[in-house]
């Protein structure tokens, strides 16, 4: 539905924040407006048409007669199909907490707005709308009886739907959480919340768990037969765990499903986590024992303490998606969402962050530290063939990356060096393209070095064979060890050949900040200057830089499989007593780890050395030549 469809009502009391109010929704093209003074009126109009007529309402809370707090208590227990912005000029504190208690009334809440109201962040507020409504359906939640859903148990209309887990770091799918969805032969797809409370309630969940565990295992082995290797998260429910048979049955259905335990993630709620029941807490050791991992899912809406999480040995942690949302801009839920990943790590288990809907969520978590994350900003959950259609078309280095804007990109001084003029001049073309116009050019890398002398960059983008002369490796070499007039801390970026496997390593010794591949595609480079531009970057000792192998010769006679290009690490002397290492997946790199082994690519180039440790810098460089590695995972200590 576009901005000019929707049909909003205005409640607000002072009249001159309507008016502006409505000045504002009929700039955005919206002119189906119904206004109200209070909560009261606000009702009435709402009595007095087809609900369906209202799709949004602004809502401010400090209102005579009924104040906002009081209309959404009964919005909500009319179970009223209308979404809510709330405005306040009282503290965001206090209009968070109203937010909150907005949701549990079940209303679907867009946002909070502080006034003054903005033109720009009510139409991204407005823009929600749709994706909110998707997320919890268009129609009332329907009622249906115990009779009807145990037939539908047992006519197999249940399937899972698949919502994907994107690490943070990587931003590679690494999960997918299973979710049941009801394909009703009336209604179409049922959410979760229309039968699972009353299954649970009944005892009659373990049928539906077990048909659903089964489907989700068989889907979990097509992901795997289709190149996709991921983990695949099964809710189990509280109400099952007092069965001693349960961790057996789901053992035997996830093997003769031909899938590995390991790659089932099962997920109880905090309070199933927290139970003292005996048998519960034998299920959960011995499915531990049996391979597979748990998962404590919405954490914080439960009531445990540090010594609680201890007593089994979870994996992962998922923060409930009531903390997520809007957290960055809540001083409150920050605390909790950042003691929450800081626990995790603490414990050595992985956070995952639920709920995630916007740019902004995917930032804050990202710099707060958060391993994982789940919500419809990085997919709504789908059945299996639109779930691995997803996985196929999805692009790590295009998905999330914030494109610096136009004035920054003005503001962006590059040099190009490279000493064929037909391609410094397709380099040229396609930056100015991109909308940055402080570029400059160089043949060579001494003609490059003398413009440094007077004039400063914020990004190097050079080539690397430029015979008769200093080459691009020694260019940048010169550069980082503080041998030239520039900042050693400049970004650097190589114009490159991946058949060119010889250099990389000495490339990554050389800590560049990444590849523009031969051809230039005008939008694989958009990303990827962003990304160079953006990564937190560290300098080393300038020894560090001083010993790489960069001279000409290494460009034609360098042989293959040779150790190459990691000469960097022979300064850095490794303990004689080293820690115990052990086996990583790739997307689970993390800056300060130490390579236990070295770093080949598929044709045995070694591109880093054993007792290599890991910075941002590293771990994005072995992303943008994921498809050359070898393997998945890697050792460290």
């Amino acid at each position: 539905m576009s901005l000019a469809n929707l049909n909003v009502l205005i409640i607000e009391d002072d009249d001159f924040q309507r008016r502006i109010l409505s000045e504002i929704l009929r700039s955005l093209g919206i002119e189906n407006l119904a206004q109200a003074s209070n909560g009261r009126q606000a009702l009435e109009i709402i009595h007095s048409r087809n609900s369906d007529l209202i799709n949004v309402a602004l809502c401010d809370l400090n209102m005579p007669e009924m104040d906002g707090m009081e209309f959404l208590r009964h919005l909500g227990e009319e179970k009223q199909n209308i979404a809510v912005i709330l405005t306040s000029a009282l503290s965001g504190k206090l209009l968070s907490s109203v937010g909150r208690m907005t949701r549990l009334y079940g209303i679907k809440l867009l946002g909070t707005m502080e006034k003054p109201v903005l033109l720009s962040d009510l139409e991204a507020l407005l823009l929600k709308y749709e994706v909110q409504t998707a997320a919890n359906g268009t129609q009332n939640q329907k009622l249906f009886s115990l009779d009807e859903i145990l037939q539908a148990v047992d006519t197999d209309q249940f399937e899972p739907y698949f919502q994907p887990k994107l690490d943070l770091r990587s931003k590679r799918i690494v999960g997918a959480e299973a979710l049941a969805r009801w394909l009703h032969p009336e209604h179409g797809i049922v959410g979760p919340g229309s039968f699972i409370p009353l299954l649970e309630k009944t005892k009659n969940i373990d049928e539906l768990t077990f048909r659903l565990l089964k489907k989700a295992a068989l889907a979990c082995r097509s992901f795997h037969e289709n190149g996709c290797v991921l983990i695949v998260s099964v809710n189990l429910s509280l109400a099952s765990l007092d069965d001693t048979s349960l961790a057996d049955r789901i053992t035997d259905i996830v093997k003769s499903a031909g899938i590995d335990p390991q790659y089932i993630r099962l997920e109880v709620t905090e309070s199933a986590a927290m139970t003292s029941i005996a048998p519960a807490l034998e299920n959960l050791a011995r499915l531990c024992m049996n391979g597979f991992s748990l998962s404590i899912d919405d954490y914080g809406t439960g009531s445990s303490n540090l010594q609680q999480l201890t007593r089994i040995p979870f994996s992962e942690l998922k923060i409930d998606q009531s903390f997520v949302k809007d957290f960055s801009e809540n001083t409150a839920l920050k605390i909790v969402v950042h003691s929450s990943i800081d626990m995790a790590r603490k414990l050595n288990v992985e956070s995952v962050a639920e709920g995630v809907e916007t740019f902004q969520d995917w930032t804050s978590l990202k710099e707060a530290g958060c391993d994982t994350v789940q919500g419809y900003f990085v997919g709504r959950p789908m059945c299996e063939k639109d779930f691995l259609d997803f996985i196929r078309n999805h692009r790590p280095e295009s998905f999330a990356t914030e494109v610096p804007t136009l004035q920054t990109k003005k503001k962006t001084r590059i040099l190009v060096v490279d000493d064929d003029h037909f391609t410094r001049m397709i380099v040229l073309s396609v930056l100015h393209d991109l909308g940055y116009s402080e570029i400059h050019d160089a043949e060579s890398a001494e003609a490059a070095i003398h413009k440094m002398e007077s004039e400063s960059f914020d990004l190097v983008i050079t080539d690397i064979n430029m015979p008769g002369g200093i080459n691009g490796l020694e260019f940048i070499q010169m550069i980082r060890s503080g041998k030239t007039r520039a900042n050693p801390g400049t970004r650097v970026m190589v114009l490159t050949l991946f058949s060119q496997t010889e250099i990389l390593g000495v490339t990554l010794a050389l800590d560049v900040n990444g590849f523009l591949l031969k051809p230039i595609i005008p939008a694989v480079a958009e990303e990827r200057l962003a990304k160079a531009l953006s990564e937190q970057f560290k300098l080393r000792s300038s020894i560090a830089y001083e010993t790489v192998r960069t001279e000409s010769k290494i460009l034609e006679t360098l042989p293959r499989n040779k150790n190459f290009g990691a000469t960097v690490l022979k300064s850095e002397q490794r303990e004689s007593a080293e820690p115990a290492s052990h086996s990583v997946p790739f997307y689970r790199l993390r800056p300060g780890m130490v390579l236990s082994d070295g770093v080949h690519l598929k044709d045995g180039t070694l591109i880093l050395s054993a007792g290599h440790t890991l910075t941002e810098v590293s771990i994005n460089r072995l992303n943008d030549l994921f498809e050359m590695l070898p393997t998945l995972s890697m050792s460290v200590h």
